[in-house]
């Protein structure tokens, strides 16, 4: 298992052990009770029980290793959903930059990084932040994530070839699942596809519909886990996610690997 030391920021005022590392991004809560239950975190050479709370000076460690702690006071991370324009390249230093304007964000102390980046031809929701840890926690759990893609295609769609889709397990030798898709249809050759998947590449999307003669003009990804997004952020324009927003996110991640046996690891 790959683990490295993972920072967090210490709070002013005590907080209970599971709450602070899964603000930094080591585990979901869930998670992190476990680790307790299982010995495998410690608190001062001890394990701590579920309530124990952190104080300045705490050595904190997960299978020996010490989670290092950055004084109260620190740089605040920052985690931001940004609505990309399909056919826009992702520019981190302009849509952060952009992004720093319209919320008003102190400066970040840390390198921006793209969550699971879309391809340049598509667009939709992007994540973006400065906390590596969280980043990398996240990025290792995307895979296990439900995702919601939106396609504009051109051609003669029909209910059985929705339906073939439904049931494909690869195209072009490449495994895709998709769980849901549902289509409405325009006048002519356009039409609109909602397609739930999950480890399934927008590239496969497009390639199995471009084999049975339909291209995909546009595709977007509209919800990534238990994050959405809503007709209320313009394309170009971000905004901040909500601590609660991060906490569901690891907490779905944390849910799937539970249910395929995963064992956890720490950022």
């Amino acid at each position: 298992m790959r683990k490295k030391a993972a920072e967090a920021a210490a709070p002013a005022a005590a907080q209970r052990v599971q709450k602070v590392l899964a603000a930094a991004g080591v585990g979901s809560r869930r998670e992190i009770e476990r680790w307790i239950r299982e010995a495998r975190l410690r608190v001062n050479g001890e394990v701590p029980s579920p309530g124990t709370k952190l104080e300045r000076g705490d050595r904190v460690t997960f299978d020996g290793r010490v989670v290092h702690w950055r004084a109260a006071g620190g740089a605040e991370s920052h985690v931001l959903l940004y609505h990309r324009s399909p056919g826009d390249a992702l520019d981190l230093k302009a849509a952060t930059s952009r992004a720093a304007e319209q919320l008003r964000l102190p400066r970040s102390g840390g390198r921006w990084l793209a969550i699971q980046a879309m391809p340049p031809v598509d667009g939709g929701l992007e994540i973006l932040t400065d906390d590596g840890a969280w980043a990398d926690r996240v990025s290792r759990g995307a895979h296990a994530l439900t995702v919601d893609y939106m396609l504009r295609m051109r051609g003669r769609l029909n209910d059985e070839l929705v339906a073939e889709f439904l049931a494909a397990t690869d195209s072009e030798g490449e495994p895709m699942a998709i769980l849901a898709a549902v289509a409405t249809y325009g006048e002519g050759a356009n039409h609109w596809l909602n397609a739930t998947v999950r480890a399934t590449r927008p590239a496969v999307v497009r390639h199995w519909w471009a084999a049975r003669g339909l291209i995909v003009g546009r595709l977007m990804r509209v919800r990534f886990g238990p994050i959405q997004l809503t007709r209320e952020l313009p394309r170009g324009r971000s905004r901040a996610l909500t601590s609660a927003e991060r906490g569901a996110l690891l907490e779905e991640i944390a849910a799937a690997a539970d249910a395929s046996s995963l064992e956890p690891s720490v950022a």
